[in-house]
């Protein structure tokens, strides 16, 4: 189920972003970083008549006399940073490109600090070769890329709405829904089911995987089986498309080895799709383990028919399997307590929101919701900077998923921790 079916991801939002390419490329160096520095410039900070997009590309052009010379990369960020990462590379031959575009900005405030001050924050130079400034780094690239790809997925998400509204082709209507639905049941899928993962943050800071959840690219789908039909724009016709996903996705998963899977999945399914004929099949499948995967709901689905949620999940939970309540928000929580529906988790997404609970969470009563579900239970979702799992922390809350978790995890897998 995405959002409200098979979970789907937002068009567009495959890119790769600069911040990631630079963060790969950190990684691939760990072992080998004698001779490398670092320049960050933070362009971003400018005012903005100094940020428009004509002195962006002066600046960058300073560097290409370098790049063109020596063993020299530049990394031009979503936010208008320019990062020069040098390997074997004389701080001679980088010094006059970098005052030139400090010139270039001199009438900058930012730029009034001396040239390598501690108040210089225009550019900032990084010993690579020495762990405190190499593990610094990449800290900053890590919350970079997690804002980058945080910006990416609203930008994505603002075209996708307004895609939907202006979408061209025939609207989805109730006398093409039977043969869209007929070819999304025949159509091939395997190739379009994404995964993120969800982590536990442990004691000792390392993390370990809870489960990866199961998606579906919904993009992806559209284009292959009805790319002149705009899909998105009857909410109720679509939440019917998403049933027959549903069954789809489960026939694809479902034929998975579920015995020597290491890692548990999760799948957010309709409440309809958990009562039918394919799941029951599905389940068959995965007998003795279903432990090893999670379900997940939408509150929008369980609020509509309370009574068949709480049959499907004491089916679900005497077998084996783990309930997850997806669709929660910071608003929800001043009206609701998560605890009252007994699941096994509870997925909270992050909101800007929280930020005010953190001296002694009196407005929405975030610590008494966390002891009543318990803290094992919940996990912050939509995280895209590590003010959000500190926060959460506090809270002591240890579970986490989303954009910026990725590269957390993306970090982790490199350093071969999980």
């Amino acid at each position: 189920m995405a959002e409200t079916g098979a979970a789907a991801t937002i068009p567009d939002l495959e890119k790769t972003s600069e911040e990631s390419l630079l963060l790969d490329r950190l990684f691939s160096m760990e072992d080998s970083r004698v001779g490398a520095y670092s320049i960050h410039l933070r362009l971003s900070e400018l005012r903005p008549g100094n940020r428009k997009p004509h002195y962006i590309r002066i600046a960058k052009r300073s560097f290409e006399p370098v790049i063109a010379a020596f063993n020299a990369t530049l990394f031009e960020l979503s936010n208008c940073d320019l990062i020069l990462l040098c390997v074997d590379v004389a701080i001679d031959e980088i010094d006059p490109a970098v005052a030139k575009v400090r010139a270039l900005f001199s009438e900058d405030p930012l730029t009034a600090a001396e040239e390598g001050s501690i108040e210089d924050v225009f550019a900032t130079w990084y010993d690579l070769s020495q762990d405190e400034d190499y593990n610094n780094f990449v800290s900053l690239i890590t919350d970079l890329t997690a804002d980058a790809e945080e910006r990416l997925r609203k930008l994505a998400e603002e075209k996708a709405v307004e895609g939907a509204r202006q979408m061209s082709g025939t609207p989805l209507a109730p006398a093409n829904l039977a043969d869209i639905s007929k070819k999304m049941s025949e159509t091939r899928i395997s190739d379009l089911i994404q995964q993120q993962s969800a982590i536990k943050i442990e004691a000792n800071g390392k993390g370990k995987l809870l489960f990866c959840e199961h998606f579906i690219t919904m993009s992806g789908l559209q284009k292959r089986v009805a790319p002149d039909i705009n899909l998105f724009g009857s909410t109720w016709l679509f939440q019917y498309l998403t049933e027959t996903l549903d069954k789809r996705v489960l026939a694809v998963i479902g034929r998975r080895d579920f015995a020597t899977m290491d890692v548990p999945m999760s799948l957010n399914l309709n409440l309809s799709t958990l009562l039918s004929k394919e799941f029951q099949l599905f389940h068959h499948n995965v007998g003795d383990n279903a432990h090893k995967v999670v379900i997940e709901m939408q509150m929008v689905d369980i609020c509509a028919d309370i009574g068949a949620f709480a049959y499907a999940r004491n089916m679900l939970q005497e077998r084996g399997y783990r309930v997850l309540i997806d669709g929660v928000n910071p608003l929800s929580l001043q009206y609701f307590d998560p605890s009252v529906l007994e699941a096994d988790f509870v997925k909270v997404s992050w909101g800007k929101e929280f930020f005010s609970e953190v001296p002694g969470a009196h407005m929405l009563g975030i610590q008494d919701i966390v002891d009543r579900t318990g803290k094992n239970r919940i996990i912050l979702a939509r995280i895209d900077n590590e003010k959000a799992v500190a926060w959460a922390l506090s809270f002591g809350i240890t579970r986490f998923q989303g954009y910026y978790i990725d590269t957390i995890v993306k970090a982790l897998r490199a350093k071969g921790i999980i």
